[in-house]
């Protein structure tokens, strides 16, 4: 069953890390942003057209006590 487990979480990661670096989008200042969606703390949707024309900062941060 841990070996089960195991290559479960191997197969889960490196699916992860595929997909991070299929759609990785490199940005400078002043660039416009691609659309995207996602839920805030309080589980609401939000999309990057709610802010067309407005100056967003965006920040993501990985999970606490995680290297990185």
């Amino acid at each position: 069953m841990k070996y089960l487990f195991g290559l479960f979480a191997i197969i889960v990661f490196a699916a992860s890390i595929n997909s991070l670096l299929m759609g990785k989008v490199s940005l400078v200042e002043g660039d416009l942003i691609p659309r995207f969606e996602l839920f805030d703390q309080d589980n609401t949707l939000l999309s990057s057209q709610n802010f067309f024309g407005q100056k967003v900062v965006v920040y993501f941060f990985p999970y606490a006590d995680t290297p990185g």
